[in-house]
């Protein structure tokens, strides 16, 4: 039985898939949600097992975004209190964005609100042509809070970013594809096979080399040339000290797929 009330977890072959589990509203992100995201992020990382994680949606949507019902009462608390609640997820959130496994979003229909903000903190998406995307916050006199405004920008560039998130406007996969937010586009029946077959081969990979390139990648995008240098040079000492380099080098000698261990 799963731990999870509003999440589903399956682990096979080094690969998570983890699902938002509310299929009768949509996948609709409540509080408890956020906590299980929270509590699940921190399993996955800590799995010598789990090698590549799949986020997606249980039924017809991947998540129509924030639950009302469950955050009716939010504008009656204080400011601090606002604050640390908006810290704490958007802390849930960084820890997909920095795990040191690849994650890969398989978006199923609507990625809406702090839904599409949770995608971008993802790696890669994979989506349905009937897939759709919206930060609606602005129309509600609020913000994207949960890293949007870093996150899209970074994906699309600084005006296309802040027309979605100015006007609140809808976009439909082909337009999230063109403007460099989703990396694959299938039909609907295709999204969880082409979402897997890509987590099999990334956990299939390098595990030590994946993880520093995701950092270094993460955390040097926007810095200055000297600094991402270092980085590089840090990460790549430890990459060919490491026991994945010697195995990757021996089974090349060997004619042979190598067996990566991660160390």
């Amino acid at each position: 039985m799963s731990p999870y009330e509003t999440l589903s977890l399956e682990k096979r072959e080094g690969v998570a898939i983890l699902s938002l589990n509310r299929p009768d509203v949509h996948n609709a992100m409540n509080s408890t949600m956020f906590l299980e995201l929270g509590a699940a992020a921190n399993e996955l990382q800590h799995d010598p097992e789990v090698r590549a994680v799949v986020m997606t949606g249980a039924g017809k949507s991947f998540s129509s975004g924030l639950d009302l019902g469950s955050f009716a009462g939010l504008g009656q608390l204080t400011a601090l209190q606002i604050h640390t609640f908006l810290k704490d997820v958007q802390g849930t959130y960084l820890a997909y964005e920095m795990m040191d496994k690849p994650v890969i979003a398989a978006v199923n229909g609507l990625a809406f609100g702090g839904a599409m903000e949770l995608i971008l903190a993802c790696d890669i998406r994979v989506v349905s042509e009937d897939a759709k995307f919206n930060l609606m916050e602005i129309k509600f006199g609020i913000i994207p809070d949960l890293g949007a405004c870093k996150r899209l920008a970074r994906l699309v560039g600084l005006g296309h970013a802040k027309e979605i998130i100015f006007t609140g406007k809808t976009i439909d996969a082909a337009e999230a594809q063109r403007l460099g937010m989703a990396e694959h586009v299938c039909p609907r029946d295709q999204v969880m096979d082409e979402a897997l077959r890509l987590a099999a081969e990334l956990a299939a990979g390098p595990i030590l080399g994946i993880a520093l390139s995701k950092q270094v990648i993460n955390r040097c995008w926007d810095s200055d040339p000297e600094t991402a240098l270092e980085f590089e040079a840090i990460a790549q000492t430890l990459c060919l000290v490491s026991g994945d380099h010697r195995e990757a080098v021996q089974a090349l000698l060997e004619n042979r797929k190598p067996d990566f261990k991660g160390g």
